[in-house]
């Protein structure tokens, strides 16, 4: 029942004239989108789930090739990470412990790559240790299905998609406007 208001929460001053405003993702946030030629998502439990459903988005509508996996995996693996790739942490709290220990991970195996927390605590260690931030401002979740969570993070990625994709000149002002 709080999910609308948890979304409506979540776009509320990150968009103008049916158009994201990508400053919304933090300081560099242009430099660091415009020049991500890949995205790495990782992430746990329901944050994994909507990690999945936008690498269809971010490849369909963005252009740019996306993977997707679990925190707990990704750090026991030597992962090859290029230079030029976008980190995107996904968690509720922003404390997952594996997820927080993937992105160091991350850091210590390519220094040159950028980093984006999606979470919803402002304090937490991801939005300490990651380049760019967006808050979700989802709320508390109080059951054990994370459903605000879960959609404010979809919302959150399909920005962060549209943002990507308008410096790329992979989307239209149109299109941009039709996902708004």
């Amino acid at each position: 029942f709080e999910q609308p208001q948890a979304i409506r929460d979540t776009l509320e001053a990150r968009l103008t004239n049916n158009s994201v405003i990508t400053s919304s993702f933090g300081f560099n946030a242009d430099e660091i989108f415009k020049n991500s030629e890949q995205i790495q998502i990782v992430a746990c439990g329901t944050s994994y789930n909507a990690g999945l459903v936008a690498k269809y988005w971010i490849e369909d509508i963005a252009k740019i090739p996306c993977n997707v996996e679990i925190a707990s995996e990704y750090r026991y693996r030597n992962p090859i990470l290029l230079d030029h790739t976008l980190f995107v942490t996904l968690s509720q709290s922003g404390e997952t412990a594996d997820t927080v220990e993937a992105l160091k991970a991350a850091k210590k195996i390519n220094g040159k790559i950028k980093s984006l927390c999606i979470c919803n605590s402002p304090e937490s260690s991801l939005t300490r240790i990651s380049d760019l931030t967006f808050l979700t401002h989802a709320g508390p979740e109080i059951g054990v299905a994370s459903t605000k969570a879960f959609t404010t993070q979809l919302v959150s990625l399909a920005l962060m998609l549209c943002s990507i994709g308008k410096l790329k000149n992979k989307i239209n002002q149109n299109q941009e406007k039709e996902i708004v």
